[in-house]
């Protein structure tokens, strides 16, 4: 019931959603872990209680969600979540071989795999969740490498184009 919560919550309240998953027993859950590290991670993103994106990332709130997701990454480093959510705070911090590492590595276990990890959310949410990671290996790869950054912008479209939802939404905005 509390995760359900947490879900509704942590698009619009991060603080509470947070608040939510400290309840329960989470020092030694990765999947709790990575949960509190998704609200600092959005509150190091976003100004307070908005949408709107910030113009310097509350570093602070990164180090927290850093501190985070490091427990969670010690615990279980092939849990879906915590590798996007640890690809993301290493890229939100110019470390992009840590991101790249993460967002590949993600790929690779497959939508099977991770559709049936512990805390999965489905197969829906698994093919969001790895077309959203050729997103943000298109990003990472933009500059350095163009050829392998136009690929993964092309596999990222194929996914849209066979209906998997992402969180990219409206594309134009996040193309480079």
């Amino acid at each position: 019931m509390i995760l359900y919560k947490y879900r509704e919550l942590v698009a619009t309240d991060s603080k509470k959603a947070r608040e939510c998953i400290k309840q329960l027993d989470y020092k030694n859950n990765f999947y709790l872990l990575q949960c509190i590290a998704q609200t600092y991670l959005d509150e190091s993103r976003f100004e307070d209680d908005s949408n709107v994106m910030r113009r310097e990332v509350n570093f602070r709130k990164w180090r927290m969600a850093e501190k985070y997701i490091i427990d969670a990454f010690s615990i279980d480093s092939n849990n879906a979540e915590v590798l996007y959510t640890m690809g993301e705070i290493r890229k939100l911090n110019y470390q992009n071989d840590i991101a790249i590492y993460c967002f590949e590595k993600l790929i690779k276990l497959g939508i099977n795999k991770v559709a049936k990890q512990e805390y999965s959310r489905g197969r829906c949410f698994a093919k969001e969740l790895l077309n959203d990671a050729k997103f943000e290996l298109y990003r990472l790869h933009f500059y350095e490498n163009p050829r392998l950054s136009a690929k993964y912008l092309r596999q990222y479209k194929k996914g849209l184009d066979k209906g998997i939802n992402s969180i990219f939404k409206p594309l134009k905005k996040f193309l480079l």
